[in-house]
């Protein structure tokens, strides 16, 4: 593989494209990523530390409303303005030593907890009971705690243990309609302090720190240790000349670069600081680990990029062999030849084949968008939603996006009077005049017309304008281009004309409805005139009176009637029943909903071709379904006495027509094998929708249309083979595939390839011999 020149100049190519990115961007992460990453870590330790500020700030926020909560509970004016400490024993163990337990347990902060009275000039501990003061300067500092300006406030004032922070929350109680005479005192755990202040530095080679506003200390952040470190200090003194109640502030000391944060809280009477500051080393430390991982896996993946790169060239050059090798029919190429330049002169065939088919598809596709838009106003494709129809009509190429439909019907009569230009037969001529000269007329204007020719003398137009046009301007130009083709019909083929120009709708759906709505309106033409034009919004106005007829449900009554769908029409008639009886007020007026369906049901039935009372036999008549009073009876007797009956004779009817649309089809297959045919060309070009040919092909046949053609070509293929002595690729032309594709197709059917079955049969032919 490496003699060919093509997988030398691959491998070259995958070398470069996978080393050189990975070098340059392992440099530029080692040069300028590492800043950006020091940057980065710099800015997540602070939002560490506004984190675990907060956290303790809610911490100590938590446990002074957890104290001015139990401030209320303790009501002196009761229980304990004249307690005798000696005697009511009962109250102390049951109501205070509980009291106080629950609030010790109520934190994790809490450390002890101390009521203290100043009446009868005691202090009670949960932990150690009723104290005396042994001095009266002790006595006057716990005095001095009632008397201050606060009921809740911190203070430093009063001796602790040693396993209490410097700072403790005192809370007066309330004595009633007296002074305060009673405080309550809350010492704080020291170590669990420490522990939330030193979250913020866990490295442990910097500082951390709480301490008040004059700069006294509540805790350093760790325990055993009394006294600030050099670097505590340093660090306070640092806070104190800044203004912001937040910042972050990078500072050296003693030749080393930290990173000080800090940030300040508001306590009851008191501005508290949390501050924090770490070693800019600790911060970078993984960031140069980092630099040295990149730069080491940097070097691992140049290695790695040229194993892949070998790698990755034949994988890149296996594809382009089994081009080559698809192209030339299974023969391996010659060594030393240019596959690019071979499948580039394969691509040119390939591009002359497709250009053949797409003039072959341009041909034929005014044709089937005449079939489609024709089958579209008939009511054939009501299964389809507005937007399947749109898609459609785009695949046609038409542009029905946002627009607003109009429809016109021109009617041609009076062909005896012709003055001896046409005669009776000419009908189909005459219209396909006049349909030409529509689409001439309207091409000339510029507007999006369609033309539909219906070969009866009548031609429909189907007019598009922009959603947002005004209608007063529709109006006119419909009114102008009827006026127009009235007026240049008449002068040229000498017919008398008639335009009705019809309703608007944005709704590709109601097109069928408004071409039946205008079609009928045209029999209300005057047939002594030469030429007129009827407005159907004039001859068809439209009332303001309520309806509570559900139309809609109809219509898909009619049309699932009209294709024979039977569980579809059931469905819909209950339907139908169930909105008729939401509607109406009176059962009187849902029997004569009811009542209206039948006679549009017999009325259906007769344009379709079949005779109600044939299906009936007379017995279904109007008597017997007025006399009938409950609603459900009514549409049981319509679906048992009329519907049964017509779907019965329709299938008998559907199953001829079926067998002779897949006859037709078969004649088409079989005529035109070697063309690009498809199952939506021969349903457009017999008139009906591909979902409907596919269901009686495979009813009729047994077979799916593709496996049906499939299986004739491929006879054919052999019957060629076999016959002649014709080039393989040229059979498969003939068949109507490429040749690539006929190997592949012939292969998975029959198991070999064209060329062994050629053999096979030449053989078994000579054996007989």
């Amino acid at each position: 593989m490496w003699k060919n020149k093509h997988y030398r100049h691959t491998f070259l190519i995958a070398a470069i494209s996978a080393c050189l990115p990975a070098a340059i961007i392992g440099l530029f992460v080692y040069i300028l990523g590492t800043a950006n990453i020091e940057a980065e870590a710099k800015r997540t330790h602070q939002q560490q530390v506004a984190y675990a500020t907060e956290r303790i700030d809610s911490n100590l926020a938590h446990l002074e409303t957890v104290l001015a909560q139990w401030s209320f509970n303790l009501n002196l004016s009761n229980t304990y303005g004249n307690l005798d400490v000696e005697k009511d024993f009962y109250n102390i163990q049951q109501v205070i030593f509980k009291s106080l337990t629950w609030i010790k347990s109520s934190d994790q902060l809490i450390e002890d907890v101390s009521l203290y009275l100043d009446k009868q000039e005691v202090l009670i501990k949960e932990n150690k009971g009723i104290l005396r003061f042994d001095s009266r300067d002790a006595l006057e500092a716990y005095r001095s705690l009632i008397s201050y300006q606060r009921d809740i406030f911190w203070t430093d004032t009063i001796s602790k243990n040693a396993n209490s922070a410097p700072y403790m929350l005192v809370v007066r109680l309330s004595g009633g309609v007296g002074p305060t005479e009673a405080a309550l005192i809350v010492e704080i755990n020291a170590k669990q302090l420490n522990r939330l202040i030193g979250e913020l530095e866990p490295g442990g080679g910097g500082s951390k720190l709480l301490m008040q506003q004059d700069g006294k200390y509540i805790s350093l952040g760790r325990d055993g240790s009394a006294a600030p470190s050099e670097l505590d200090l340093f660090v306070t003194e640092v806070v104190k000349g800044q203004g912001q109640d937040r910042d972050s502030v990078i500072e050296s000391w003693k030749g080393q670069t930290f990173s000080v944060s800090f940030g300040k809280m508001k306590r009851i009477g008191h501005i508290w600081t949390v501050a924090t500051a770490t070693p800019l080393e600790q911060l970078t430390e993984p960031v140069r680990l980092l630099s040295r991982v990149v730069f080491y896996a940097g070097c691992a993946g140049l290695l790695l990029a040229l194993g892949l790169s070998w790698l990755a060239s034949r994988q890149l050059y296996r594809p382009i062999r089994r081009l080559v090798l698809l192209l030339r029919s299974g023969k391996r190429s010659a060594e030393g030849t240019d596959e690019i330049d071979y499948i580039a002169s394969e691509w040119k065939h390939l591009s002359r084949e497709s250009q053949i088919l797409q003039e072959r598809l341009d041909t034929q596709l005014p044709s089937l968008r005449e079939n489609f838009l024709l089958q579209l106003v008939q009511g054939h494709l009501y299964f389809l939603n507005d937007g399947e129809i749109a898609d459609r009509m785009e695949q046609y190429g038409w542009d029905v996006q946002d627009k607003l439909h109009a429809v016109m019907v021109v009617q041609l009569h009076g062909l005896y009077h012709s003055e001896g230009k046409f005669s009776p037969g000419d009908e189909q001529l005459v219209t396909f005049a006049a349909a030409n000269m529509v689409e001439e007329i309207t091409s000339g204007k510029a507007l999006e017309a369609s033309v539909i020719n219906y070969q009866d003398m009548t031609v429909g137009l189907l007019v598009r304008f922009r959603h947002d046009h005004a209608m007063e301007d529709v109006k006119a130009a419909l009114y102008n281009l009827a006026e127009e083709l009235a007026a240049t019909l008449y002068s040229l083929l000498k017919v008398h004309t008639a335009v009705c120009v019809g309703k608007s709708t944005v709704s590709l759906r109601s097109i069928p409805d408004l071409f039946d709505d205008t079609r009928k309106a045209l029999s209300h033409k005057r047939l002594n005139e030469q030429r007129q034009i009827l407005y159907l919004d004039e001859m068809m106005p439209e009332g303001q009176h309520h309806i509570t007829y559900p139309m809609e449900t109809e219509k898909e009554i009619i049309h699932a009637l009209r294709m024979g769908m039977e569980a579809e029409l059931y469905r819909a008639m209950d339907d139908f029943l169930a909105v008729l009886q939401r509607q109406s007020v009176k059962e009187l007026q849902v029997r004569q909903g009811l009542l209206q369906l039948y006679g549009n049901l017999r009325n259906a039935i007769m344009l379709a071709g079949f005779n109600p009372q044939q299906l009936d036999d007379g017995e279904m008549q109007w008597e017997q379904l007025i006399q009938l009073q409950d609603p459900d009876a009514v549409l049981q007797s319509i679906k048992r006495q009329l519907i049964l009956p017509y779907i019965r004779e329709l299938h008998v009817t559907q199953d001829v027509q079926l067998k002779q649309l897949v006859e037709k089809v078969l004649i088409t297959i079989h005529e035109m094998y070697m063309k690009d045919i498809s199952l939506e060309y021969c349903a457009d070009l017999h008139g009906t929708y591909p979902k409907k040919l596919s269901l009686g092909f495979k009813q009729v046949t047994g077979s799916t249309f593709i496996d049906y053609l499939t299986n004739y070509r491929l006879d054919t293929a052999k019957r060629l083979l076999v016959e002649t002595d014709e080039k393989i690729n040229d059979i498969a032309v003939q068949v109507g595939y490429q040749p690539p594709y006929f190997n592949r197709i012939f292969k998975k059917n029959e198991g070999i390839t064209p060329g062994q079955y050629r053999e096979k049969q030449n053989g078994a032919q000579t054996t007989v011999f």
